[in-house]
């Protein structure tokens, strides 16, 4: 996992390849053009979307991870607790080979508060837990960008 400002995303520069492309894209000028269509950066190796959500209770949220994939989030109004844990410590209870998606039940791990300015990088071997309310259900937006392994 990776949470960092935006400005500092250059700094992770090296871990790999679709990574490096991605990060070039953390920015405000890409981030103020976003729409809610997928915007594709390299085919469907890298690319980008916006998404509107509400923040939820714990009992309303779960873990997630994704094998061919590595995760960007950034939230660009509002806010949303992300929770990260090791797969290896919740319990997979239902998956979709087909489209990269793994859901676990559990608790722990760490929290992180995402607000604009901030990034989080969830990589295979960090299960993440999204839309995590702070103290009310609220309304938010963010984009997530998908990296091709």
């Amino acid at each position: 996992m990776i949470y960092a400002n935006i400005k500092d995303a250059m700094r992770y520069q090296g871990i790999h390849p679709g990574l490096d492309i991605a990060l070039k894209y953390v920015n405000d000028e890409f981030l103020s053009t976003l729409g809610r269509e997928r915007v594709s950066i390299k085919g469907d190796d890298v690319y980008a979307f916006k998404v509107d959500l509400r923040t939820k209770s714990e009992t309303e949220t779960f873990f997630e991870n994704h094998h061919e994939y590595i995760d960007i989030h950034v939230v660009l109004e509002g806010a949303e607790r992300m929770d990260i844990e090791i797969p290896d410590k919740l319990e997979l209870y239902e998956e979709h080979p087909e489209t990269d998606a793994y859901f676990f039940h559990g608790q722990g791990g760490q929290s992180v508060i995402l607000t604009p300015g901030k990034f989080l990088v969830a990589f295979p071997e960090d299960a993440h837990k999204t839309c995590g309310m702070i103290e009310i259900p609220q309304k938010f937006i963010k984009a997530v960008y998908k990296i091709r392994l």
